[in-house]
C-alpha cells in the first residue's frame, strides 16, 4: 500500500499537469550528464549534511519530553523476513527516491525555476519539509530539500538528488532492521552508527574541499544562469515578492493548512 500510494500521489499528479500546462517534460525535468568525479563529491557533500541534519532531529525528538509532548507517529518498521525486509527497503528507500524527487525536484522546482534558482530551491524546500507532516521530520526534510535542490540546479540534473535521497533513506532503513532483528548488540549497533555518522562527515568534508579548490564559486548559486536552462525571463520580482506570491495563493494555502494540521495531529501530550 505504501509503494502504490507513493507512487499515485506523485506520478498520477505529475502525469496531469503535463497534459494541463502543456509543458514538455524535458523542459521541466532536467536530465543533464553530470560527471561521475562531480557526481559522487556532490553526492558525499549532501551525505555529509544528512547526517549533521538527522542527528540534530534526533535531538530535538529526545528532548521533546522537556515541553510535555511526544511523536505520535510510529516511524520504526518490524519487518524481520527476507520479503518484509525488501519490501520495507522499496517502499522507504526505493520509491521515494523517485516519486519524491520527481514531484518536488522535478516538477515543483523545475517550474519554478524560470523565477530564479534562489526562489525555487527555497520555495520547493519548504513545501518538501511541509510534506512530511511530523515535527521531527520538517526541519530536517527543509534542509535535505535544500540540499536536493541545490545540487540539481548546480548540475542541470535530477539525478544527483536520487541518489542522495536513496542513499539517506536506505542508510536509515538499515539501521532500523539491524534494531529491530537483534543482529547486533546495542553497544556494537551504536558503535556502527556512530562510524557511519563519521565516515560520512568525513567523505563529504574532503568532497566539499576537493570541489571548492577546483571551482571557488561552485557553491555559490546564480539567477542568471536560468536563462541558459530555461526558454523564459526570469521574474523581476524580488526573492521575498516571489515568496509571497507562491504561498499567499490559494492552492498552496491549502496544501500547506492540511500538511500543518497532519503535523498537529502527530504532536500528542505526554
Amino acid at each position: 500500500m505504501e509503494i502504490f500510494i507513493s507512487v499515485f500521489s506523485a506520478f498520477v499528479p505529475g502525469l496531469f499537469y503535463f497534459l494541463i500546462s502543456r509543458r514538455s517534460i524535458s523542459d521541466t525535468i532536467k536530465t543533464s550528464y553530470v560527471r561521475q568525479k562531480e557526481l559522487w563529491a556532490i553526492v558525499f557533500v549532501g551525505m555529509a549534511v544528512a547526517m549533521v541534519a538527522n542527528t540534530a532531529s534526533e535531538m530535538i525528538q529526545t528532548n521533546f519530553s522537556f515541553f510535555g509532548l511526544q511523536n505520535t507517529l510510529d516511524m520504526t518498521s518490524k519487518a524481520n523476513s527476507p520479503l518484509e525486509i525488501m519490501l520495507y527497503i522499496i517502499s522507504t528507500a526505493v520509491v521515494p527516491a523517485f516519486a519524491e524527487e520527481f514531484a518536488f525536484r522535478g516538477i515543483l522546482m523545475g517550474t519554478l525555476r524560470r523565477f530564479g534558482d534562489t526562489f525555487a530551491i527555497i520555495a520547493s524546500a519548504i513545501v518538501f519539509g511541509a510534506m512530511h507532516g511530523n515535527i521531527v521530520q520538517v526541519p530536517f526534510a527543509f534542509i535535505l530539500g535544500l540540499v536536493f535542490a541545490y545540487v540539481d540546479c548546480k548540475t542541470n540534473s535530477i539525478l544527483p538528488s536520487i541518489i542522495i535521497h536513496f542513499i539517506n533513506n536506505f542508510y536509515a532503513v538499515m539501521l532500523d532492521v539491524l534494531q529491530n532483528t537483534g543482529v547486533f548488540s546495542d553497544r556494537v549497533f551504536m558503535m556502527i552508527y556512530f562510524i557511519l555518522i563519521a565516515v560520512f562527515c568525513i567523505l563529504g568534508l574532503v568532497s566539499f574541499f576537493l570541489i571548492i579548490r577546483k571551482d571557488k564559486n561552485y557553491f555559490r548559486i546564480s539567477d542568471k544562469s536560468i536563462q541558459a536552462c530555461v526558454n523564459e525571463p526570469t521574474n523581476l520580482l524580488t526573492l521575498k515578492e516571489k515568496i509571497k506570491a507562491f504561498f499567499i495563493n490559494p492552492g498552496t494555502l491549502f496544501v500547506m493548512i492540511l500538511f500543518s494540521i497532519e503535523t498537529v495531529i502527530n504532536i500528542g501530550l505526554i
